[in-house]
């Protein structure tokens, strides 16, 4: 008998989550250090980095066992690129901030590190408003195909809903932030799940779909 999709993804969520635990304290770091390193493979980042584009970057901070991104996220501002992190809001949206100066915990996101900053931006309409290139999001693993598995919260579900009324032109390039091995041959997918386009890994950026 075949499993219904949300058990299926929650096995493979499973499965995901304890691999993560696995990873020892030099390997995180080893992974921070890559992702900062590959970062400027994605075409868009490289020339927000050069000063042929203008736009800014929405990115996350990392929580839990989650590839980390501070260097990543440090190194695209001092390259001078404007870096965007999300707020969750009451209702389960993501609001934007700019990610400057001490991070806070005590929010809507139940310990996820979100900015100290004033809200930016609202949803993907804002980050679109603001010229928003690429959008780095979390996620447990993607298949070749583009679909994303999350933690289940359906924030970047919500938030890449979104595009669907965004003009072509105007889309930011969407970028999910696994290691390598959670890059797979398929993952479950239901009706509410929203592709990405590419995968950054420590051995670098994976065009999907």
């Amino acid at each position: 008998m075949t499993l219904p999709v949300d058990d299926l993804k929650n096995e493979l969520r499973g499965r995901i989550r304890a691999s993560r635990r696995a990873r020892d304290e030099e390997a995180r770091d080893e992974v921070d250090r890559l992702l900062a390193l590959r970062v400027g493979e994605i075409p868009t980042v490289a020339a927000l980095v050069e000063g042929t584009t203008t736009g800014c970057v929405a990115a996350y901070a990392a929580y839990g066992t989650e590839p980390r991104t501070g260097r990543m996220r440090a190194l695209l501002e001092l390259s001078g690129v404007r870096v965007l992190l999300p707020v969750i809001r009451d209702d389960g949206e993501l609001d934007w901030a700019d990610d400057r100066g001490p991070l806070h915990e005590d929010g809507v996101s139940k310990g996820i590190p979100e900015p100290s900053t004033d809200v930016v931006a609202r949803g993907m309409a804002g980050l679109v408003d603001l010229a928003c290139r690429v959008v780095l999001a979390p996620a447990l693993a993607v298949d070749v195909h583009g679909h994303r598995i999350g933690k289940a919260g359906g924030y970047y579900d919500r938030l890449l809903a979104g595009l669907d009324d965004v003009d072509p032109a105007r889309r930011p390039l969407v970028v999910a932030v696994v290691h390598d091995d959670e890059v797979l041959d398929a993952i479950p997918v239901a009706a509410h799940d929203r592709p990405v386009d590419a995968a950054l890994t420590p051995s670098g950026l994976r065009r999907l779909g």
